[in-house]
């Protein structure tokens, strides 16, 4: 019996005894008031279905979504739910004068039918979550996606070759850099970390990897050291290495590939390389300005401008690696201080 029923049967027990010893006795009876009886009665009709207590939600609403904003929020879901989700639809509807929470479009839209099939609950790892990090650089995950074989068209599917995609995700601020090789290997581990360490406007402290072969040859030799923990040493930074078989100790990272997968690799198709990596830049610049409901609804690129404005004496320090790249083959790599933080970017520039 749930609880709309027990109270139901509470008030059939308080009219079967206002009708036969009256209604002033029955509210000294049980505890209720006078008028409270009065009413009961008047609706029972010999059943307790009757004094079921119906909807109290009002018809109307004086801040109720207007017909001009429903369509506004109609056009955005069929527009962008199906590639950005919730947070796509909201931004398209921003930038046509929205000015409604998240919350309040998300429960218009359901109000008005547009809601996709619901998907099972995962349970919670609440025991698996970590200190965050409060500093920009002091941990960097990384970690290599293969492109979907799907996704690949022209003389890569031919030749049968494989493209590959370096992932590197600041733990504080999420801030991400992507690139894409042709070879699975060492070497573009170092080359990828040459263009990391140019491209975040920090200094990086720790990197965090998982055991593959192209970050480490732990598990493959007692005495050859990799090229990657050879640059990272002559760097100064620390790299960590994850447990074998927990891919979730590099969560964020794996994340991340996960949404590039939805966003990205789920719509897109590349030739070669080169059409891979322009892909990625804007997929980039489109993933650092996303705001995130982990960050309070701020994007990765607001939180770093927060950070860095916080700590204005040790400004020069924190952007000693952020060079222009206007030559050269590297230009891909987008000059995120100017891009991003273009206030601290200038200004980083003058006093040079």
């Amino acid at each position: 019996m749930n609880m709309i029923t027990q109270e139901a049967k509470k008030k059939q027990a308080v009219v079967e005894y206002a009708l036969k010893y009256g209604k002033s006795a029955a509210s000294r009876k049980y505890g209720v008031s006078l008028s409270s009886v009065k009413r009961w009665c008047k609706r029972y009709d010999g059943t307790w279905q009757s004094l079921i207590e119906k909807s109290h939600r009002p018809h109307s609403h004086p801040n109720q979504h207007t017909p001009k904003e429903e369509k506004q929020i109609r056009n955005s879901f069929r527009k962008c739910y199906a590639r950005y989700g919730w947070d796509g639809v909201h931004s398209d509807l921003q930038r046509t004068g929205y000015t409604r929470s998240l919350s309040g479009m998300i429960y218009a839209a359901k109000r008005m039918g547009l809601t996709a099939a619901p998907k099972a609950k995962r349970k919670s790892r609440t025991h698996r979550r970590y200190p965050e990090i409060l500093v920009p650089g002091e941990k960097v995950q990384i970690d290599v996606k293969e492109v979907p074989y799907n996704c690949l068209r022209g003389a890569v599917l031919r030749d049968n070759k494989h493209l590959y995609q370096w992932t590197a995700i600041d733990e504080c601020t999420r801030m991400r850099f992507v690139y894409g090789f042709e070879e699975h290997t060492p070497e573009n581990s170092v080359r990828f970390l040459a263009m990391l360490i140019k491209a975040f406007p920090f200094r990086i402290q720790t990197v965090q990897t998982d055991n593959g072969t192209e970050f480490t040859y732990k598990f493959i030799s007692d005495e050859k050291v990799s090229p990657f923990d050879k640059a990272l040493a002559r760097l100064g930074i620390r790299h960590k290495l994850i447990p074998p078989r927990t891919p979730w100790h590099n969560g964020k990272v794996e994340r991340s590939h996960r949404n590039d997968q939805r966003y990205f690799y789920d719509w897109e198709t590349f030739r070669n390389v080169e059409e891979l990596n322009r892909k990625l830049e804007k997929h980039l610049i489109w993933s650092n300005n996303k705001v995130m409901r982990t960050l309070g609804g701020k994007s990765p690129a607001q939180l770093l401008r927060e950070k860095l404005s916080a700590w204005p004496r040790r400004f020069d320090c924190l952007f000693r690696s952020a060079t222009l790249h206007s030559k050269g083959s590297r230009n891909i790599i987008p000059n995120l201080c100017l891009y991003f933080l273009p206030e601290l970017g200038h200004i980083y520039l003058q006093r040079r």
